[in-house]
């Protein structure tokens, strides 16, 4: 659509700083990302660029300079920034999925041949679960994906170590979920006997998980017969056709069968979805990078858990900014949020103008459709670096509590704390050194 008159707030940069918490304003005021030419100056891009560090917000150095009360308090603020990033993706990585339709109306037929599963493996059958030894010591957990043509299995991210110290059936199922290695055990009474199960808490051929430590429970997935355990479920996804093109999703919820349109399996066999609108899709989009930005707001506030903290969370929050800011190619007039009337506000949050969305949803849904589908990816790919076992956040977590480990800091006894990114941050770096 032609360029619509702009708002006085639809110029602004991530970098305007006037409503956000201090923390979080200085630091912003200093990181580039691939969106942010050298100059100031805004580049034509889009989100998908290879972040680096900076823009990341990574700074290990800096962790050091906190007190253990700060490292405690910055511990749960990432933790929950990590849950709260898990449930975006999940939402944003559905809204892109799909590519533009003409469906703002009526519904899409569904058939599910196959539903998501967990790896699930199972002991042989023994009396008494509490008598019974598997062996003690130390159990390995690697997750990792299976090629679903060829069986191979490719390992991702480090393994987890369990430590067993008590052999029996129910000792073991009570480690493994004490571990939060990503598994479930239980001891289940079958054919006169009792069984340990064990199974990975999530579903999709990308959560599968080889086991070795103890020969007893020794599995490997890539030759799931030669192993003392049974597989009685593979790792595997959901199959299912949308008005007859055929897809895979890695679990049963939060399906996407349209172009905004979700739907939940319970069941193999035929149903029938309704289309969710255009309009309905902006703001479950909207919904999920508002509430990264807002918790991020709130958490780097005077007194929010991430106030002394604020490195990673900055980084997360501009490169959001970056991917609802960027151009995207669309095929039609439409090549920003701006152009169908979703502005950056000054706290960082998103709204839109439902008269202006209307009018270019009108004139060109497709290609309104292919902007917000765009976006959506955009927001995804900005997070993804964050999250999972080996995302920024999960390393800082364990920075953090590699520092509570080690009892009170340099900074406690000294009665001091970080409450910015100068000063103390230089001398954290031969501290850094001297500890690792």
């Amino acid at each position: 659509m032609g360029a619509q008159s702009a708002p006085e707030h639809q110029a602004m940069s991530t970098n305007a700083v006037s409503a956000l918490p201090t923390a979080l304003a200085g630091l912003l005021k200093q990181y580039t990302s691939p969106a942010q030419k050298s100059d100031g100056t805004t580049a034509a891009t889009t989100a998908s660029a290879a972040a680096s560090p900076l823009s990341l917000g990574r700074d290990e150095a800096f962790s050091l300079s906190l007190g253990s009360a700060q490292s405690g308090q910055a511990m749960v603020g990432y933790t929950r920034l990590a849950t709260l990033g898990g449930q975006a993706d999940a939402d944003l990585s559905a809204i892109a999925s799909q590519s533009a339709d003409s469906g703002s109306a009526g519904s899409v037929q569904v058939e599910v041949s196959q539903l998501a599963t967990p790896q699930t493996l199972v002991t042989s059958l023994f009396g008494d679960p509490d008598s019974v030894s598997l062996g003690t010591g130390s159990l390995s957990v690697q997750m990792g994906a299976v090629d679903t043509e060829t069986g191979a299995f490719t390992p991702q991210g480090n393994p987890t170590e369990i430590s067993i110290a008590g052999g029996s059936l129910n000792d073991i199922a009570k480690s493994i979920n004490d571990s939060g290695a990503g598994l479930t055990a239980k001891v289940v009474e079958s054919g006169g006997g009792f069984e340990l199960e064990i199974s990975g808490k999530d579903t999709g051929s990308g959560k599968a998980f080889a086991l070795s430590g103890l020969s007893e429970l020794d599995f490997d997935p890539s030759h799931p017969v030669a192993s003392p355990l049974t597989q009685t479920s593979e790792a595997g996804d959901a199959h299912y056709s949308a008005d007859g093109t055929d897809y895979t999703w890695p679990s049963n919820t939060g399906v996407p069968v349209a172009f905004g349109t979700t739907a939940s399996f319970t069941q193999t066999g035929s149903l029938s979805v309704d289309r969710s609108t255009t309009t309905d899709t902006v703001q479950k989009m909207m919904k999920s990078f508002n509430g990264l930005q807002q918790a991020i707001v709130e958490m780097t506030g005077d007194k929010g858990s991430l106030a002394a903290n604020a490195n990673l969370a900055a980084g997360m929050f501009k490169r959001l900014g970056d991917a609802a800011m960027a151009e995207y190619q669309t095929g039609g007039d439409v090549s920003t949020l701006s152009d169908i009337g979703i502005q950056v506000e000054k706290d960082g949050t998103l709204s839109v103008d439902q008269s202006v969305l209307a009018q270019a949803l009108s004139k060109d849904p497709s290609s309104v459709q292919s902007l917000v589908a765009q976006a959506a990816k955009g927001m995804d790919d900005s997070i993804r670096p964050y999250l999972g076992n080996k995302g920024a956040l999960s390393s800082q977590v364990s920075v953090l509590g590699s520092l509570m480990g080690r009892g009170a800091s340099l900074l406690d006894y000294l009665g001091g704390g970080a409450s910015s990114s100068s000063g103390l941050a230089g001398g954290a770096t031969s501290l850094l050194s001297a500890l690792s």
